[in-house]
């Protein structure tokens, strides 16, 4: 009896590594047509990413004093400048155009 009688076919080792696919939970991919499979086999980032950049809400802003002390009547020196070239660019006709009637 020869040897390459004794070793099993193609076919037969292609069951065989669809057959371990299945019981290890691997994908089957015997074309190796490529797919997103390596990309979706790793663990999500979106927890690393806010862990690195940490809470952004635990810094108050200037509209969170605004809320918190109505009475001191707090402007905002950035939203002011922000308002005051606003009207400076409409006054040299360079503004938002106006919107459409219907």
């Amino acid at each position: 009896m020869s040897l390459l009688k004794a070793l099993p076919s193609k076919a037969r080792m292609a069951e065989v590594r669809k057959l371990s696919a299945q019981i290890f939970g691997e994908t089957w991919n015997p074309t190796n047509v490529r797919n997103g499979n390596k990309i979706l086999r790793q663990p999500l980032r979106g927890p690393e990413l806010l862990a690195y950049y940490g809470n952004n809400d635990a810094m108050p802003t200037f509209k969170d004093f605004k809320r918190w002390f109505p009475e001191l009547d707090l402007i905002d020196p950035r939203e002011a400048e922000r308002v005051r070239m606003v009207i400076d660019r409409k006054k040299r006709n360079k503004g938002a155009p106006k919107k459409k009637k219907s």
